[in-house]
């Protein structure tokens, strides 16, 4: 009777390795989303399934192997080999989404675009031919302070008095500089700060990858990191920038993913907030990124140009950390929160605005995001004129200040924010547009009223960011913050 049943198993296994391997084609080919769910549940338990798949494997073998069942032991070995070809398959399509070595479809683009009846989405460059008139603006209508700027990613092309030549021409009166690491912030204040001091506002970075890699234990690593805060309050800094590898990049010694809103990093927002310092935190990336990476997705260019920025399938998910931020707010009322890239939820004002009605220590940036806005120009409009006392401007210079093309000047960068806020211009580019494609759009203008323009340019930065003699009066001779009578009420 058994040897009848492993005579069977043995005449049955090529066609058990023909449908496993039809199912490996599937997967990998034009037939993959039928088998997302069954695969997302793998994936989720990729570990554990593997080492059971191989437990159970290895016992098969060795009870065939005992018992001398040449054929069965070959046929299970022509299923582990299926299937250790399938998890390269799953890994490979897992670790690089836009490879098309398992892609038919990809081919038959291959021998579209050879035979000239189709072209590569990257070669494809049209030029409007909309005629609309375009209103330029040289200056911005109030002397601006740019909170979200980085000297440590200006080409070196751009010294302090190139780039104070731009500002003055674009009527910048400050930059935030957010390289806050010990060594781009000395750095700084060593080249640029010590040569514009009244033109150059400095945030510290606590370095929470030094944090979980530091041998005497998280809390000793927390602590050293509010003694940089201290030090760098001492050499003139007015705010905290924190990364958004907070809550997707650092493994604690316990092996944890330290989660943006983990209570072992509270010391460091309280110090924040004792000094007044406000901490512009970007958490989290574009919905895009947590989506496939394939045809359907708005911003697949940039993706495939950088696919390590893609968050698809990789914890936590964005809503996650979202509510991680959530936490992290409501636990901190009195540290004062800018959430870098309007809170990274540009793509959905009605999300940002949420959180602004419930939280008054949280404030947005717009960094960046003119892609976003400048495509729902009525909405955007509404959100800016009803939140006009909580939206500072920023551009995320620095980052976009490289070669790129003949004209795109430090002047020009500026200025495309300017065209987006004060003009009702219709169909121009955003800045970034060029460089990463961030989605194959043109903007319009929202067209500010003045004096919203004026709070988003200046009084909102100006009330929210404390003066280096305001935050060295907290910090106290001792080095030990101090919280004002008015502040502790």
């Amino acid at each position: 009777m058994t040897n009848r049943y492993f005579r069977q198993c043995a005449r049955s296994a090529p066609v058990l390795v023909v449908l496993l391997l039809a199912a490996v084609a599937a997967f990998a080919g034009d037939g993959g989303d039928a088998l997302d769910g069954a695969v997302g549940a793998v994936l989720a338990h990729k570990r554990w399934v593997v080492v059971a798949a191989a437990v159970l494997a290895i016992v098969v073998g060795v009870w065939l192997a005992a018992r001398r069942k040449k054929r069965a032991l070959l046929a299970l070995a022509a299923v582990v080999l299926v299937g250790c070809l399938a998890i390269l398959v799953l890994e490979l399509n897992q670790r690089y989404p836009n490879q098309g070595l398992l892609s038919l479809e990809r081919y038959r683009d291959s021998v579209a675009i050879l035979l000239g009846t189709d072209i590569r989405l990257a070669r494809f460059r049209p030029e409007p031919v909309l005629k609309v008139d375009r209103e330029r603006v040289p200056r911005a209508a109030y002397r601006a302070i740019d909170v979200h700027f980085h000297l440590e990613s200006l080409p070196p092309t751009i010294d302090p008095d190139r780039l104070v030549q731009a500002m003055d021409a674009a009527g910048i009166a400050k930059i935030v500089d957010l390289g806050g690491l010990p060594a781009d912030f000395k750095r700084a204040a060593t080249t640029f700060t010590a040569r514009y001091p009244d033109r150059i506002v400095q945030f510290v970075k606590p370095d929470i990858a030094a944090v979980v890699a530091d041998n005497r234990g998280f809390e000793a690593g927390v602590a050293e990191q509010v003694r940089w805060i201290d030090e760098a309050a001492r050499l003139g800094a007015q705010g905290v920038k924190v990364s958004k590898s907070l809550g997707t990049g650092q493994i604690d010694q316990d092996g944890r993913l330290v989660p943006v809103d983990d209570p072992r990093l509270d010391p460091l927002w309280a110090r924040a907030g004792q000094l007044g310092m406000p901490v512009l935190i970007h958490t989290g990336e574009p919905e895009a990124f947590f989506l496939p990476a394939d045809s359907h997705n708005e911003r697949y260019e940039e993706l495939l140009k950088s696919p390590e920025s893609g968050r698809y399938g990789k914890p936590p998910s964005r809503e996650e950390l979202f509510a991680q931020r959530e936490r992290l707010l409501s636990r901190h009322p009195g540290t004062n929160f800018i959430g870098a890239h309007l809170g990274m939820q540009e793509d959905n004002l009605a999300l940002v605005a949420a959180l602004l009605d419930k939280y008054p220590n949280y404030y947005v940036d717009i960094a960046a995001v003119l892609e976003a806005l400048g495509r729902q120009p009525v909405t955007a409009r509404q959100f800016f004129i009803k939140y006009q006392d909580r939206v500072l401007f920023g551009t995320d210079g620095g980052w976009g200040l490289v070669t790129r093309e003949p004209g795109w000047t430090p002047e020009r960068w500026f200025r495309d924010y300017f065209e987006f806020l004060e003009t009702s211009n219709e169909y121009f580019e955003y800045p970034f547009g060029d460089t990463y494609n961030q989605g194959r759009w043109r903007i319009y203008g929202i067209d500010l009223p003045n004096d919203v323009l004026e709070k988003v340019y200046l009084r909102n930065a100006e009330k929210l960011i404390p003066t280096r003699a305001a935050v060295l009066e907290r910090l106290g001779p001792a080095g030990v913050a101090r919280v004002p009578a008015a502040a502790a009420k």
